[in-house]
């Protein structure tokens, strides 16, 4: 079974030797930084940084940047995954429907890359309307809200 750990908020104290078995860690730079001890001000920041957390057994650390995207981190190196551009209305909650939907879109799929694909549209639909729970689209919302997207 792959487990997903989102560590919001960050704690400093967090023993991330007892995550040694975790598929996928999902912070956002700033927990980034304060899980690994390292700075995170840029993309081989970033990678080394989730380096040295997969070097302590998580399998992969996907990291959070906002409009910057996605980076998923693992043994092998890093891949950008961009922002879905939007006119952002509300971002509160945005972490929570990526990390819902990465869930999701891993589940159905298998696919991790498609996942976070999937998952930054669905995270980018979240910020288009106002609050958190009631801006989360349905699969028949997110299906159209792909389609606009796939027409641009």
């Amino acid at each position: 079974m792959r487990t997903i750990l989102n560590p919001a908020p960050a704690a400093r104290d967090l023993d991330v030797g007892q995550l040694a078995s975790l598929g996928f860690l999902v912070p956002n730079e700033t927990e980034l930084a304060q899980l690994s001890g390292l700075p995170t001000g840029s993309d081989p920041e970033i990678e080394a940084a989730a380096q040295a957390l997969i070097a302590r057994g998580i399998g992969a650390v996907i990291v959070t940047l906002g409009a910057r995207g996605v980076r998923l981190v693992t043994s092998e190196g890093m891949v950008a995954v961009p922002a879905v551009a939007v006119e952002a209305v509300d971002t509160t909650g945005a972490g929570d429907a990526f990390i819902g939907g990465f869930a999701h879109f891993l589940t159905a799929s298998g696919d991790t890359l498609a996942a976070l694909h999937q998952a930054a549209r669905y995270a980018a639909h979240s910020v288009t309307g106002r609050g958190t729970q009631k801006s989360y689209a349905t699969v028949a919302e997110f299906a159209e809200f792909c389609r606009v997207l796939d027409d641009r």
